[in-house]
């Protein structure tokens, strides 16, 4: 699948502009580290809360930082997106960056079902209480498939380039 898509992006006029713009990478990238933190800053929020700590905080509260969340991936979506598009040849062989892909599919399921089983029963959890095991689970699994996610994408400049 990588290297169909490194195929379509090669030698495409956006992979020329991304390469011949000098000032293009770096801006990318702190566009991407600006979604990473918005990202992952309202995630350790949301999963700690989810997972039963930080309980001054009511739970339903965490709703309000998921915009924020939302605004992370896009930008890091996009920004990625360029990344891949502007050095598709790397991309497509880097084993961090296939690794990196598969714990992002995986941490959507993961929103999914946070979104479908936890998300709705929020609202009716005493703030003081445990955290149902679902939540904990569901919280645990972003806070590690995230923390795998940033882990494989810092690695991709320095494993599987060919």
């Amino acid at each position: 699948m990588w290297n169909l898509l490194a195929s379509l992006a090669d030698g495409s006029s956006l992979n020329q502009w991304i390469q011949e713009t000098y000032w293009l990478w770096p801006v990318m990238e702190i566009i991407h580290f600006i979604g990473l933190v918005l990202l992952l800053g309202g995630l350790i929020v949301v999963d700690l809360r989810m997972a039963g700590h930080l309980r001054v905080i009511k739970p339903n509260a965490t709703h309000q930082l998921l915009p924020f969340v939302i605004a992370g991936f896009v930008l890091n979506l996009i920004t990625g997106s360029l990344f891949f598009v502007g050095d598709p040849g790397r991309y497509s062989i880097n084993i961090g960056f296939q690794i990196k892909m598969a714990l992002v599919g995986l941490a959507g399921l993961n929103a999914l079902l946070y979104h479908w089983k936890v998300s709705p029963i929020m609202s009716n959890w005493d703030h003081n209480a445990d955290s149902p095991l679902l939540a904990k689970c569901i919280a645990y699994t972003s806070l590690t498939v995230w923390t795998g996610v940033l882990l494989t994408g810092r690695l991709i400049p320095y494993v599987g380039t060919g």
